[in-house]
């Protein structure tokens, strides 16, 4: 996106697991949480770090090397992280994969076709934030658990719906369920595990959850569809999502922060509402800019989504400067100024940002590179991602060893320069070339990177926030994620058919793919950036992964 920060504010700069990286530290004046005291005192001082419960854990006696907690609780902790993040991106691979036979099957009209995605990234990107901030003042695992059971009710509800207005509306429900859970990993992951090899496990397998579900998830929805129906794939979602979240009641570790305010109060007092208000507005109406220029590239003009532009941008601007009014003021910040100016922490985040609208944009346009221009069904278009998902699973265990033993900078460009192969090699296929040849390099090699650098930035990230910001910290993350799939979708799209409908080709197939060799172009544009980001930004990064003593 941990619970031990070694934030030194007198040097200016965070000690990380045996590498230096350069934080600017925030200003005494940044309010992240109020105590009960005089307002009249100037001198406002940061509450008690977080506090961990380890309740109902019997088994802490067969603590695994110092881990606290039982190694059967650690590993449900785990599993019960990863697969929401994987049942996420799952449902929205499913949805892809069957949409055609889901508009037939519930009356969902062509201009509403790409709604069912558009809306659950729509919700869950405008309310990260905002949760990521209430965890931060009721507790990360309350948070999660609401948000999980919410999850299964919804999933239950889509694999139900009978007309395309009941889809929207659920799949909208859905992704504001899913923005509960998500800021609120980075917390309960820190604050079960010490910095060392269990914490490093833990944040690889998570990173693991969201590629390798979106893949699966493609290749399942293919097979539910051509076989008994992909109601059952969404049925398998919650009932999988049920145990998952029955299991957190007992797993998850209580994590609160030391207040004799009440809840009610501090969520009154402590959030800075205001600033939430307007990034959340910001990135929703740009979300939905950014949907309608995916369905068509020639909605740009409409009057509407111009108004609607221009507003966000306005929104975006205006923030950085009630972020000082508000630390100025001693008053709560939603993200403080003062943490763009650490080059490491933003340049994480450029680089998530392309990342992630490098691989959303690579595995949309393979899929319509199998389905519309090679006529494969869609089971045979998702048994052609399985080494996708093999090699998901292959690099986050390898990532998982290696990140406490090599400099996050190594890590993160020999990732991006393996993985920048797969646009080029897709780029140049020719219409019923052989799959081996290159579609199958191209699936192989494309999720190297995101999982590579999920590991890394969560860790990174982590570190960079001070404890009562984990929640927050983690919607920040998964904010930027979020956004550079939407905005990586909207551009390669409206590149794409705008490509495609002004080539003076008359055979179809070859029309589409000359505008899906311009978007794949553009991805590997993407992908370069990436590599040049990470090298100039984890310089001092070090590793990030090592135990600390």
């Amino acid at each position: 996106m941990d619970r031990s920060f070694n934030i030194t504010t007198d040097a200016g700069a965070a000690s990380i697991h045996g590498g230096i990286i350069p934080l600017e530290p925030l200003s005494s004046k940044a309010k992240l949480r109020t105590t009960n005291q005089d307002p009249s005192n100037e001198n406002i001082t940061r509450p008690d770090p977080p506090v961990l419960e380890n309740n109902n854990d019997a088994d802490a006696t067969a603590d695994p090397g110092g881990l606290g907690i039982s190694k059967v609780r650690g590993v449900t902790v785990i599993v019960t992280l990863a697969g929401i993040s994987f049942l996420n991106t799952m449902g929205s691979g499913i949805l892809i994969a069957a949409l055609p036979k889901i508009a037939d099957d519930v009356g969902l009209a062509e201009n509403l076709i790409l709604w069912p995605a558009a809306v659950y990234a729509l919700a869950a990107g405008c309310l990260l934030l905002i949760f990521g901030a209430i965890a931060d003042v009721i507790g990360a695992k309350l948070m999660w658990v609401t948000g999980s059971f919410l999850f299964v009710a919804f999933t239950l509800a889509v694999g139900l719906a009978q007309t395309g207005v009941q889809i929207i509306l659920f799949r909208t429900l859905l992704g504001a369920s899913i923005s509960m859970c998500l800021p609120t990993a980075v917390s309960l992951i820190s604050n079960t595990f010490p910095k060392g090899p269990w914490r490093n496990v833990a944040f690889a397998i998570n990173g693991m959850g969201s590629p390798l579900g979106y893949a699966l998830g493609l290749v399942l929805g293919g097979i539910f569809t051509d076989t008994i129906g992909w109601r059952w794939a969404y049925y398998m979602m919650a009932i999988i999502n049920f145990c998952l979240s029955t299991g957190a009641i007992w797993s998850l570790p209580s994590v609160h922060t030391p207040s004799e305010r009440r809840w009610t109060t501090r969520l009154a007092h402590e959030i800075d509402w205001v600033g939430a208000g307007m990034m959340s507005a910001a990135l929703g109406m740009l979300l939905y800019v950014l949907a309608m220029i995916s369905s068509s590239y020639k909605r740009l003009d409409d009057p509407a989504n111009i108004a609607l532009l221009t507003t966000a941008l306005v929104l975006l601007a205006a923030f950085p400067f009630w972020m000082d009014y508000q630390v100025k003021g001693g008053k709560p910040a939603l993200i403080p100024n003062s943490l763009w100016k650490n080059w490491s922490f933003t340049s994480v985040c450029i680089a998530v940002f392309l990342c992630w609208a490098s691989l959303n944009g690579i595995e949309y346009f393979t899929t319509l590179y199998f389905q519309k221009v090679e006529g494969l069904s869609a089971l045979q278009s998702s048994l052609r991602f399985l080494p996708h998902v093999i090699m998901g699973v292959a690099v986050n265990i390898i990532t998982g060893i290696l990140i406490a033993k090599v400099k996050v900078r190594t890590l993160a460009v020999v990732s991006a320069l393996i993985t920048m192969v797969a646009a080029p090699l897709m780029a140049t296929v020719d219409v019923g070339e052989n799959y081996w040849l290159a579609p199958f390099w191209a699936m192989f090699l494309s999720p190297v990177n995101p999982d590579v650098l999920f590991t890394v930035s969560n860790l990174v990230i982590s570190d960079a926030y001070p404890p009562e910001m984990q929640s927050l910290a983690g919607g920040v993350f998964n904010e930027v994620a979020q956004f550079g799939n939407s905005v990586g979708l909207a551009i390669t799209a409206a590149i794409a058919a705008s490509v495609t409908e002004h080539s003076d080709i008359t055979a179809r197939e070859e029309a589409l793919m000359k505008g899906y060799r311009a978007a794949f172009w553009t991805i590997f544009a993407s992908c370069t950036t990436v590599t040049i980001v990470v090298w100039l930004g984890l310089k001092k990064g070090g590793i990030v992964g090592r135990k600390q003593d």
